[in-house]
């Protein structure tokens, strides 16, 4: 009997994969992870740059020029993100808010509506979008609903009651210039 159990305890075979089951999944998770989280920063650092591209529209009156509607905006800022969402999802996931005011004397005074969504009916609630004149100052706030790409990783990372949805943003403020 002695004799049989330190053969046993002398084998070795099979050591990896038991190795290979404890360490596998923490790993893949980790892996998994920092892909998804890479991804979210890929996006973020897209959205911010679309964002002051596109309100640079805005503050050098371009916008008021072409009638003060948010198409201008709206095209150049998802031809700017067109790397990672096609222009139909632009259109369709990504929120514009663009407050302005001639009497505010520092930031204090703009305030975003709550638009998107309609909390009482469930419908759609249009965000403001005004782009001001001359010396006014300006906020514009973007907002994107990023879906995970590997949904049980959105599962754990996930603060929010959305798990398969994270929630973007990116705030330019400026004062428009004399046009």
């Amino acid at each position: 009997m002695r004799k049989l159990l330190r053969r046993l305890m002398r084998n070795e075979r099979g050591a990896v994969a038991v190795e290979m089951a404890i360490i596998g999944p923490p790993f893949l998770l980790t892996l998994l992870s920092i892909v998804e989280l890479g991804l979210i920063l890929t996006t973020q650092a897209l959205l911010d740059g679309a964002t002051r591209d596109a309100a640079r529209l805005i503050r050098t009156g371009q916008v008021s020029a072409a009638g003060n509607t948010i198409g201008t905006f709206q095209t150049l800022l998802c031809n700017d993100m067109s790397m990672l969402l096609s222009t139909a999802n632009c259109t369709n996931n990504v929120l514009i808010d663009v407050v302005s005011s001639p009497t505010a004397t520092n930031f204090a005074g703009l305030t975003f509506g709550a638009c998107g969504s309609n909390a009482g009916s469930g419908g759609p609630n249009p965000c403001p979008f005004s782009a001001g004149n001359p010396g006014d100052i300006v906020a514009v706030q973007v907002s994107y609903n990023r879906s995970f790409v590997i949904p049980w990783v959105g599962n754990l990372l996930s603060i929010a009651s959305d798990s398969q949805k994270t929630m973007l943003q990116s705030n330019v403020v400026f004062r428009n210039e004399p046009f």
